[in-house]
Order: structure tokens, then sequence, then C-alpha cells
């Protein structure tokens, strides 16, 4: 399956000659960019490659022995399997098309990424259908993940997990986690739109605990027609996400 997705990104991206495909992390989507921080993933043939991921804080930047550079600087590896290698864009890489290289204890394969000041991308929580947009990874007000059967209301507020927000109010080391105190707030306020509608923004910052986890608490617009499964979508200093979608009473 794997296989075939990677042959269907080569024909989709026009990038025949690329050895790996590199998308953002969060949500796979073809052409979208990514940034300094933001998780993405290669995807193609990794020979001698066991499935292996990261149990330990700082993220290494070898793992199973793979490896991945972004312009030339290492970046930190989460996860490796013969077909995709999660990771980390270095927070030192600067807008541009840029090179990326994976190496395995065998070979060594390249491709390139449009990295940006600011690419947001939603993590998927459901699965899409010809319909409609995913899933978000999206936590109500009672902490609750989002679905039909736990919907979030009109006027709470709820948790929006992506990556890629770009300038943070503080530094990271590449692979660490969020600090708690003080925060790693983006120093640009997201724009959210659910159901069409502008979201007033409660909180944008870093998860705490977490690498790579930008967490957005927005509140739900109080409009009667924003009910059942709607689109939510996050625009950060003009870039678009991804769009997904949320269950909403």
């Amino acid at each position: 399956m794997r296989t075939l997705l990677f042959a269907t990104l080569l024909a989709c991206c026009g990038a025949l000659s690329a050895q790996v495909v590199v998308l953002n992390g969060a949500s796979s989507r073809v052409g979208q960019p990514v940034t300094g921080g933001s998780w993405a993933t290669a995807y193609g043939t990794f020979p001698n490659v066991t499935q292996t991921t990261a149990s330990v804080s700082p993220i290494p930047k070898t793992l199973g022995g793979v490896t991945v550079s972004v312009n030339g600087v290492a970046a930190p590896v989460y996860f490796v399997s013969p077909t995709q290698v999660n990771f980390l864009v270095p927070f030192a890489v600067t807008a541009g098309v840029r090179n990326v290289e994976v190496k395995t204890s065998s070979a060594t394969l390249t491709g390139t990424v449009r990295v940006m000041s600011a690419a947001p991308g939603i993590f998927v929580n459901l699965p899409s259908t010809s319909a409609v947009p995913p899933g978000g990874a999206v936590l109500n007000q009672d902490f609750s993940i989002n679905s039909q059967s736990a919907t979030a209301r009109r006027g709470q507020v709820i948790q929006i997990y992506a990556t890629g927000p770009g300038a943070l109010s503080r530094a990271i080391e590449d692979g660490t986690a969020a600090p708690s105190s003080p925060l790693a707030l983006t120093t640009s306020t997201p724009d959210v739109f659910i159901g069409g509608v502008p979201a007033i923004v409660q909180f944008s910052g870093m998860a705490p605990g977490f690498s790579g986890l930008w967490q957005i608490n927005a509140f739900v617009p109080d409009r009667a027609f924003i009910t059942g499964r709607v689109p939510l979508q996050v625009f950060m200093d003009g870039v678009d996400s991804n769009e997904v979608s949320i269950f909403v009473q």
C-alpha cells in the first residue's frame, strides 16, 4: 500500500527523478510546505531499515541506522520503516526549496521540500470520505476527543493540534520537548475558521512536554448553522493548512 502511495506521490508532484517525496507530517497534503520545527514525512524505499520509533527525549538524530538532513542540517528522527521516515525540520533551515537527504546503512536517497516561514498542518484523527474532509486531532472543552459521539459545543473552547506555526517567543532546541514555563508562544496569532466563520483564538503555542506539537485553543462560533460535521482550517501569516472537520452540537 505504501509503495503504491509513494509511486502516486511521485507522479502527483512531478518529481519522477526524486528518490524520496517529503510532505508536511501532519496533513500529508501534496504541495503543502514545511517550516523549521515542524513535522515532516519522507516516503521512499529505504533498504535494510527495520521499523523503529524513538523512545527517548530529545529525539535522536540517528534512529535505526537512519539519518536525515535538510539543507545539510541534521534533523531529529522519530520514526523509520522500509517506506517511511518521520522527522522534525531543523529550526535553522531557512525558506526556499531545500534538499533532503535520507541515509541508511546501505544507501543515500535524496529529495526536496519547500520550506516557508510558517507552514500550518492540522493532524488528522479520523479518516476522510469522498464527501467530507478527515476528522481533525481536536479535543473538546472537557478534554474528550472530538468525534460524532463526543461533540464540541458552540461557544466553548476546543484544542486544535497542528504543526508548523513558524516563529516562537522563545528558542527550542531541535528535538526537545516544548517547555511549560515560560511557554513557547507563537509570535503571530493564527486565523481559525470553523464552518467558514472566524473563531476567537484564546491560545497559540507549542504544547508543553511535546516536540513539534502546536496547540491552538479557539472558541467555536455561536452560530446556529454551525452544527453536525463542519470544516475547520487554520491560516498562519497567510499560509493555509489542510482542511479537516469537527463535530459540533
